[in-house]
C-alpha cells in the first residue's frame, strides 16, 4: 500500500511505509513483518490524474461524506487528491469533501511534519485557501501538486491561477489564523487516528479501495444512489469492491457482487502470558482482514496443550500462529493476486504456521537457547551493565528521531550502560550498483542512496575517533545541517566545527567501510533488524515510545540494580514521528 506515515514507513518515495497506514504493527524482528505487508496486497491500488478546472459546488442536503487526511508534500497524498478532483467536479453537491493534515504540534506555537517545515507551510497555505475560497481551493491544490517540492516558490502563481487573492492568502498564512487552522486540522486527524498519508474515510468508515478516479467514483456512487453520474455504472469490476456484507466473501460476477459464507478454520495463538512484548493484536487484525472464517483462540505455553504444541512442532518463539489446514481452501489463499501469502507460512504437521520472521515473533520459549543467543550478541547477563543496540539509517527521519531521543539517555547513563549505534544494510537494494551500494558486489547498500551509505560509515569513524560523545554530536549535527543528497560535500564542515579530524575520518572510511558494514549486517541478521530504527535492549526488541523517558525506562529496567540516575526524569513528550524506514 502506498502510504506515508508518522507511524510506519519504508520502501521508498523516499520515506514510505512497508506495513501500511496504521500505527506500528510489530517492531524489529517485528516491524517489517512480511505478514503485515501481505495484508495490503489484498487491496489493489490505482492512481488517477486530473488536469481540468475544478468547479465543485457548495454542499446542500444529503451527501456522501468523504474525508482525506494527508501530508501536503506526500506523493501518495497528492496522488489521491489528483484522482478525486474529477469526481468532485462531476458529483458536485453530492459529495461533502474535506481535507485535513497529518502533522504534530511542538507545544511552542510551531509544528512538525514528515517532510519538514516546507510541508508545514504548505499545509497552512492550503487550509487558508480552503477557508478563503471554498469553491476554488482545489484548483490551488492541483496546481501546487504539479510540482509540490517547489511549493514555496509557486504558491502565489497557483493562487492567482485558481482565482484566489494571494495577498489575502499570505495574510492568513503569516498570521495566527493560519496556525489556528493547522492546529484544528491536526486535532481532526488525531481524532480519527489518521497517522498515514493518505488516510481516507467515506461516511466515517475506513476506505481501503483503489485510488484511481474510477475507484473513487464507484465508492461514492455505492453510497449515493440515483445520481445521474452513477447511471449505468457496474456494481463492481473486482472482488475487492464487494464489501457490502463484511462477514461474507464477496466476489464480482458479471459486474454484480455475490456473497458466500467464508471457509471456517481454527487459528491457535501459542503465547506466553508472562511476556510483556508478545502482543498478538496486530497479527490477528491482519488475520481477520485476510481470513473472515478464522476462529481464533490462545493457548499458553505453561498449559498442557501449550507444552505439547511446543514439543511436537519444535516451536522456538512466541507468539506462534498456527492455522488449520482448511486455510488452504479459503478465497484469500487461492487468490492469484495473493500468491505471495504462501511464503509467509511453513507446514508443521497438520498446521500451517506463520514464519517467526513474518510476524516478528522474538520471545524465546527456551531460556537456555535464549542465553546462547544473547552470548552471540555480546550481551552479558548479570554484569549490571545493560546494552542498547540501535539500528538506524543516517538519513531516515525516524532513525534520526530515535537518535535524538536516545542522546539524553546516553548523557545520563553513559558510564553505566553500553550504547551501540548500528546501521541497516541491504543487499542488492534497488538492483544494487553504485547509486546505493558501497561495494562492487552490492552486499552493502543503503535505502537513501550512496551518500547515506557513506555517512553511515563516517559516523562510525567519528565514534572510533572520539567515542560515543563524538558519535552523538556528529550524527545529530549532520541530521540538521546536511541531507542524503549533499552529505558527501557537506560533512567536512560539520566535522571541523566539532573539532573532529577530517583526514582520519577519510582514512577510516577508506580502510574500514566494508568491515563496519559487514559487522552491522551480520548482527542485524541475528536480531532481525531490517528497518530504521530498530532498537534492542540486551538483545530484546524495544517497542515502547520513542521518547527519552521511554528509552530510559526500558534501559533502567534492564539493570540488575538500577543506578540513582534512573530516578532522573527525562522528557516524555509524545514523539512526532513513529514510523520506520
Amino acid at each position: 500500500m502506498n502510504t506515508e506515515t508518522l507511524n510506519e514507513e519504508s520502501a521508498e518515495k523516499p520515506d514510505t511505509p512497508l506495513i501500511g497506514d496504521k500505527k506500528p504493527l510489530l517492531h524489529g524482528k517485528r516491524n517489517y513483518a512480511i505478514y503485515g505487508v501481505i495484508a495490503v496486497l489484498a487491496v489493489l491500488l490505482g492512481i488517477g490524474l486530473f488536469t481540468g478546472k475544478f468547479t465543485g459546488n457548495a454542499i446542500t442536503g444529503d451527501a456522501v461524506k468523504l474525508d482525506f487526511y494527508v501530508m501536503s508534500q506526500c506523493p501518495y497524498g497528492t496522488d489521491v487528491e489528483d484522482a478525486i478532483a474529477p469526481v468532485l467536479k462531476k458529483m458536485g453537491d453530492s459529495v461533502d469533501f474535506s481535507i485535513n493534515f497529518i502533522a504534530g504540534e511542538n507545544g511552542d506555537g510551531t509544528f512538525n511534519s514528515l517532510h519538514g517545515q516546507p510541508e508545514v507551510d504548505e499545509d497552512i497555505r492550503q487550509l487558508c485557501a480552503i477557508k478563503i475560497a471554498p469553491k476554488k481551493y482545489m484548483d490551488y491544490i492541483l496546481c501546487q501538486n504539479k510540482n509540490i517540492a517547489a511549493a514555496e516558490s509557486t504558491w502565489q502563481s497557483c493562487a492567482e491561477e485558481a482565482g484566489i487573492d494571494a495577498d489575502e492568502l499570505k495574510t492568513c498564512f503569516e498570521g495566527e489564523e493560519g496556525k489556528a487552522l493547522l492546529s484544528a486540522s491536526i486535532l481532526k486527524s488525531e481524532a480519527v487516528q489518521a497517522y498515514g498519508s493518505p488516510t481516507i474515510k467515506i461516511n466515517g468508515a475506513d476506505y481501503n479501495g483503489g485510488r484511481a478516479t474510477t475507484d473513487f467514483l464507484k465508492a461514492v456512487c455505492q453510497n449515493f444512489k440515483g445520481h445521474p453520474e452513477c447511471s449505468g455504472m457496474p456494481e463492481c469490476t473486482a472482488d475487492s469492491e464487494c464489501t457490502a456484507q463484511p462477514d461474507k466473501e464477496g466476489k464480482c460476477v458479471s459486474e454484480k457482487c455475490e456473497y458466500t459464507d467464508p471457509v471456517q478454520f481454527e487459528v491457535i495463538v501459542v503465547n506466553d502470558a508472562t511476556c510483556d512484548s508478545c502482543d498478538p493484536t496486530a497479527a490477528l487484525q491482519t488475520t481477520r482482514t485476510l481470513f473472515k472464517g478464522a476462529n481464533i483462540r490462545t493457548v499458553d505455553i505453561s498449559s498442557d496443550e501449550g507444552k505439547k504444541l511446543v514439543s511436537d512442532l519444535s516451536l522456538k518463539f512466541v507468539p506462534s500462529y498456527l492455522f488449520g489446514s482448511e486455510v488452504t481452501e479459503t478465497t484469500t489463499w487461492n487468490n492469484p493476486e495473493m500468491v505471495g501469502l504462501h511464503s509467509a507460512f511453513e507446514q508443521k504437521g497438520e498446521w500451517y504456521k506463520l514464519l517467526d520472521e513474518a510476524v516478528g515473533a522474538s520471545h524465546w520459549i527456551d531460556e537456555k537457547a535464549r542465553a546462547e543467543f544473547l552470548a552471540s550478541l555480546g550481551v552479558t547477563k548479570g554484569d549490571n551493565k545493560p546494552q542498547i543496540d540501535f539500528y538506524v539509517m543516517s538519513y531516515c527521519p525516524y532513525g534520526n528521531q530515535a537518535e535524538e531521543a536516545i542522546e539524553p539517555v546516553y548523557q545520563l547513563l553513559k558510564n553505566k550502560a553500553e550504547f551501540n549505534p548500528r546501521y541497516v544494510w541491504y543487499s542488492n537494494y534497488q538492483g544494487g550498483g553504485p547509486t546505493y551500494c558501497l561495494d562492487a558486489e552490492s552486499k552493502y547498500c543503503s535505502m537513501h542512496g550512496i551518500q547515506e551509505a557513506n555517512q553511515n560509515i563516517r559516523e562510525l569513524c567519528a565514534k572510533e575517533q572520539g567515542g560515543m560523545d563524538a558519535w552523538f554530536k556528529f550524527a545529530i549535527e549532520m541530521n540538521t545541517k546536511c541531507t542524503y543528497q549533499n552529505a558527501d560535500t557537506c560533512w567536512e564542515a560539520v566535522a571541523k566545527s566539532l573539532k573532529l579530524d577530517v583526514e582520519k575520518i577519510k582514512q577510516c572510511q577508506k580502510e574500514k567501510a566494508l568491515v563496519f558494514a559487514k559487522a552491522d549486517q551480520e548482527l542485524g541478521a541475528k536480531l532481525g533488524a531490517s528497518g530504521s530504527p530498530a532498537v534492542y535492549i540486551d538483545g530484546e526488541d524495544y517497542a515502547g515510545a520513542r521518547t527519552a523517558a521511554g528509552f530510559q525506562a526500558s534501559l533502567c529496567a534492564a539493570f540488575e540494580t538500577a543506578p540513582s540516575e534512573c530516578g532522573t526524569a527525562l522528557s516524555s513528550e509524545t514523539e512526532a514521528l513513529t514510523g520506520s524506514c
